[in-house]
This record gives structure tokens, sequence and C-alpha cells, in this order.
């Protein structure tokens, strides 16, 4: 018994005057075909072995596998305790999806020393923020953000983490409120003007060595923290970062020694035990998106359209429920390759940049997380190779190497439908708003196509 197996491979290729990359597959085996087999037939059949191996084999593909599309939304998803946090605020409205508020929570921990010359003068209080080169929506257009003091107590979930539904009571009246015009691609410092009433008490508790700045649990208990939100008048999302140095809560103050001295109290935003986490709210949606991480919605429900969707946890799912009648096919079958090609809709991504990445993995009739789907020839998790048609979006399309998928599923006992989920790739689905609308094998222009390339030999 004799035979081969070939990989796809693919080739890089840039348009003159274009400063894109695009990528072409071939998989190895449609350039054997074209070699042995031309362009007659399809069902063609040649001998390994020559005289001495009487075996037939026959090279096949189809593209024509039936893929079911569903919309899911996860219960919950964590945006605390990240590798690389971000504090995101704002609304906008998608025309795909509804209106998009954010809603980034923190807690403000005590400088390292809070020693006050004994003459000092309070000046001001600021929050003090720096772009992270993340926003969504309209940012050529000014944007308001307002902080907010918390009434109540941060409180973990029993797992330690905050979630895109945690919330908290908050005082209705900003606390600070600045309106500019945002440059979140650079990494610009914002300064946020915080009441003096405020800054003035804490100055005073600082200069009496008041319990309440001694001690940092006496300190979170008199000041809970804060929240940073949007106005309803914006249109976009803003996101800043979160480091050791800022941001920060600045206490500005003087005194006189034989001149004005300037000095500031820094007070550190407490990252250290993961109290710093967005809530993301979708209100007034386009379609009925599914209120239950169990439920799953048709695409014949969505205008044959699928969505995925970070921090609100809009996700799209995929069955191949006919996947297995390969083999009533054929006997003696072998998968060589598979991928899966998804299509966005036209028009859907002119004013929000599709993400340059997805993450997938295998799920079960419950659309829990199964195993991360893993790229063959690199042996990394699979993230889909991205071609953009910036002119015609024709061709634009995200592809997958399923080929472990699709070998391991065709021969599973189970009486459950091979199915994926596919998310924004996992550090964004946590902290960003990236979006992407999906066509499917019943759009009329973007389309859901699963390509298996395979031999059966007689």
């Amino acid at each position: 018994m004799v035979y081969f197996i070939f990989k796809p491979f693919a080739v890089w290729f840039t348009l003159s005057g274009l400063n894109k990359h695009y990528m072409i597959k071939f998989p190895f085996i449609i350039i054997l075909l074209a070699v042995l087999l031309g362009c007659s037939d399809e069902n063609k059949t040649f001998e390994i072995g020559g005289k001495y191996v009487n075996v037939k084999t026959n090279l096949r593909y189809v593209d024509t596998l039936t893929v079911h599309s569903y919309t899911v939304r996860l219960d919950s998803i964590r945006t605390s305790a990240l590798t690389k946090g971000s504090i995101l605020a704002g609304k906008y409205t998608d025309p795909e999806f509804g209106d998009i508020t954010s809603r980034g929570y923190f807690r403000i921990g005590l400088p390292l020393t809070r020693s006050i010359n004994n003459d000092a003068v309070y000046d001001s209080i600021s929050l003090i923020l720096v772009h992270d080169n993340y926003s969504i929506g309209d940012t050529l257009a000014y944007c308001t953000l307002n902080l907010h003091r918390l009434q109540e107590t941060m409180k973990a979930n029993p797992d330690g983490y905050f979630y895109n539904t945690s919330h908290f009571n908050y005082d209705s009246l900003p606390i600070g409120t600045v309106t500019y015009m945002p440059r979140p691609n650079t990494y610009d410092t914002l300064s946020i003007s915080m009441d003096s009433t405020f800054g003035k008490e804490l100055f005073d508790l600082i200069m009496d060595e008041d319990d309440k700045i001694l001690f940092l649990d006496n300190f979170l208990n008199y000041f809970k923290g804060l929240v940073l939100t949007g106005n309803d008048a914006n249109d976009a999302v803003i996101g800043f970062k979160t480091s050791e140095s800022l941001p920060v809560m600045r206490l500005y103050y003087h005194y006189f020694d034989f001149q004005n001295i300037n000095k500031y109290l820094d007070f550190p935003i407490n990252f250290h035990n993961f109290f710093q986490f967005n809530q993301f709210v979708l209100s007034n949606p386009v379609v009925d998106f599914p209120t239950d991480e169990k439920d799953k919605v048709p695409v014949q429900l969505t205008d044959n359209i699928s969505y995925l969707q970070g921090g609100t946890g809009i996700v799209t799912r995929f069955e191949i429920p006919y996947l297995r009648t390969l083999l009533e096919l054929h006997d003696n079958l072998q998968v060589l390759g598979a991928e899966l090609v998804l299509e966005p809709v036209r028009n859907t991504y002119q004013d929000f940049i599709l993400p340059g990445a997805l993450s997938l993995y295998a799920s079960d009739r419950l659309n829990r997380f199964g195993s991360a789907v893993v790229n063959p020839r690199t042996s990394e998790i699979e993230t889909g190779s991205l071609v953009i048609d910036e002119v015609f979006q024709e061709e634009t399309s995200y592809t997958f190497d399923v080929t472990d998928f699709v070998q391991l599923r065709i021969r599973d006992a189970s009486d459950d439908i091979p199915a994926l989920l596919l998310t924004i790739k996992t550090q964004e689905l946590y902290k960003t708003l990236d979006r992407v609308v999906l066509g499917s094998q019943l759009h009329p222009e973007s389309n859901v196509k699963l390509k298996i390339y395979y031999m059966h030999y007689e």
C-alpha cells in the first residue's frame, strides 16, 4: 500500500504601487493535479509503483460541502488581569451592530511617599492618561470623557476576575470632564482636571496624616476608585495605556523657600491586584443577537450574515453537518489538506478596519470552546490569512488551514456535528471592540467555503 501526502504552501506577492502584501495559497496537490491531469476530467487516476504495485489512486478536490453559519453571544468575557491591559471609554454607533458603550473602571493606590512640606499650599488635582494607539469610531470629531467617583467597593467574581458585564455604582455628577480632539494614533498625554473640593480634601488628609491615607485598605474604603465614561454625543471609543508609571492621579501643590517651589504627588492606578477592567454594553442592537451562550441564531434570521466582535463577546459558529459523508463516497480516503475561506460582507469595513487576525476553536453543541485550531505547517495557533481587495472588495477574505481539524473530525465517532467557533484574536477579544461582518453560503455576494483536498485509492 503506497500513497503520498502533500502539504499546501503559500506565495507572497506585492502589487506595484500598492503598499500591501497579498498572499495566494497554492496547495501542492493542485500543482500536482495540473501537471499530472492537465485541464481534463477531475476523476482521473494514476498508478503508483508501476508494474510491481497494482494500486490506482484518485486525487480529488471538493468545495461544495454545506457549512451552516450562526451568531453566538458569550455570556461574559474576562476584561481584567490582562497581559497588556487598556482603559477603554466612550460611545459610538455601529450601523451593523448598534450603540456600543465602554466604561473603564479602576482603583487608585497610595503614593510611595506622602511627605509634604508643612508650608505647602494646595493647587489642583488631575488624572493623567496616555493614549495607547487604539480607537474605534469617528476620532475626527470632538470627544467628551467624564470621570466619576465610585460609590461602591469593587469586588471581583469568585474566580478573582472582572468581566465585560461587571459594573458598580458611581456618582452621577462627574468629578472631572474633558472635551478634546482625540489623537489616538499617538502616545499623547491627556490631563483631566478633577474637582478642587475633592483635591483640597485629599490634600488636607495628607497634611494631617489622617488614617485614611496612612494605609491602603483605609484609603480604598475612603476613595473606592474611578470610572471613565463617554458622553452620549460621542461617536468614538478611545483606549489608554495601563503601565507602572502612567496613568496616575496627580495632586499639585507648592511652597515658598526663597522662591515658589512647585511639586506634586502621584497616586498610581492600582493594577497589581487586577482591579482595572472594562465594561462593554451593546444597546439598540440592529439584529436580535442571542442572550444566552447556549443559543445560536442562524443566518436565515439575520439577512444571511453572521457577526463577531471583541468586548461584547459576539462570535460566529460554523457547523459542517455532512463532513463524514465523504467517507461513504469513497473507500480508503485520505484528507491531504483543508481550508476554510470566509468573506466579509462588502461595504461593512470601509469605516471599521478589519482585524488582521482572528481565532478559530473547535466547539461542542453548547458553544463551549475546545482546542484552538493549529496550523499543521507551523504548529502554531491558526489566525487566518487576511487578503484585502481595496478597490472592488470582491476578493477580500480570511483563509484558515483546518487540515488537522478535518482529518480528526471526519473519523470522529461522536454524534455531535463538527463545529467551530470564530472570534476576534484572543487578546484583542478581551480589550477591543474590533469586529467583522461575515457572509455565508446563503449570502448572494460574500461566501463561506470549505475546500478539501483528498485522495482515495483502489
